[in-house]
């Protein structure tokens, strides 16, 4: 099999690799003589990154809005490496960065307030929509998808988990994670102790950083409980809405399912992976899962976008029996 890397992917990888570097030994060792030498190497990869760019622009293969914030971040690191990290120049870039942060937060408030008015797509393909102006798609549906997912965190955590789940064939109260939620908090001081005692000695924003990590792990977790009750599976008009929160979804007429049923018993954890080998999982684990079979094959859109065709669907549900009945599919 041969695989083709384009210029740009490659272009990416090793900016990538290189700022993973340079943190490391930020880190690390924030006086290595390596530093300038990583982040002249960053500046270059940046250049020629944005020079591509402009060339996609003339040609009329890219909005120019998706230049800006290359330009900023070209500008920002030429202007870190001429002048340094005095208190000024610093406050200057954390308050470009924060310009930045609102203007995208104000397009995705924007983008939400329309949807209500105009629905049928979810908020974060919206979101996604207005964003890839700014920068590439995947990057886009991977910020809205953060973005909606804290937004029902906070919601779910302001009273939000009184509200009745929607109607549909929902797969939350089984859930192993509705179970753990509860216990979350009690185990956040553990963290935040056992945290600073390893990394005692280390940078105190790295430290904070990782609270913060933490913090937002919560955030998920709880984002998703939130999004896993909202977006139960839907049947109507003889089309199958299956829904996995914000992680992933797939609509497909009820006419295409050949079989559902639940699945087979496995001797062994081997025989259950080659069984469930292309199998697309839509599953919230503690649920009972069935097992769609396709006569035509589907793609489940993911955190990324559409993924490969699959004839196979693995699908949790609280009521597997009402599921089943509605369907009005024989069992495998």
């Amino acid at each position: 099999m041969t695989f083709h890397l384009r210029p740009s992917s490659l272009l990416w990888a090793t900016f990538l690799a290189l700022g993973a570097t340079a943190l490391a030994l930020r880190i690390r060792h924030p006086e290595h003589g390596a530093l300038p030498l990583l982040t002249a190497a960053l500046l270059v990869l940046l250049a020629l990154r944005l020079i591509s760019m402009l060339l996609d622009w003339r040609a009329g293969r890219l909005p120019p809005t998706r230049l800006l914030l290359p330009a900023v971040l070209l500008a920002e690191g030429l202007g870190l490496a001429m002048t340094g990290a005095s208190e000024a120049a610093t406050t200057l870039r954390f308050a470009t960065a924060a310009g930045l942060e609102v203007l995208l937060l104000v397009l995705a408030m924007r983008v939400l307030t329309q949807s209500k008015a105009q629905p049928g797509l979810w908020p974060e393909d919206r979101i996604a929509a207005a964003f890839s102006a700014f920068v590439p798609p995947r990057a886009a549906r991977l910020m809205a998808l953060e973005l909606v997912m804290l937004g029902s965190a906070i919601r779910f955590l302001a009273g939000g988990f009184r509200t009745p789940a929607p109607e549909g064939f929902s797969h939350h109260r089984e859930a192993a994670l509705r179970a753990i939620l509860p216990a979350i908090p009690l185990m956040i001081p553990g963290d935040f102790l056992l945290t600073s005692t390893l990394l005692k000695g280390t940078a105190p924003w790295v430290q904070w950083v990782l609270h913060g990590s933490s913090a937002y792990g919560v955030l998920w977790l709880v984002g998703f409980y939130a999004t896993l009750k909202a977006r139960p599976h839907q049947l109507r008009d003889d089309q199958l809405e299956l829904n996995l929160g914000l992680m992933k979804s797939v609509t497909l007429p009820v006419g295409h399912i050949r079989s559902a049923g639940p699945l087979p018993t496995f001797d062994d954890d081997w025989a259950r992976h080659a069984h469930m080998k292309g199998v697309e999982k839509l599953v919230a684990k503690g649920n009972t899962v069935l097992e769609l079979r396709l006569s035509e094959p589907v793609q489940v859109t993911g955190l990324l976008g559409p993924g490969q065709p699959t004839c196979r669907l693995a699908v949790s549900v609280d009521k597997p029996s009402a599921f089943l009945a509605a369907l009005g599919c024989p069992c495998a």
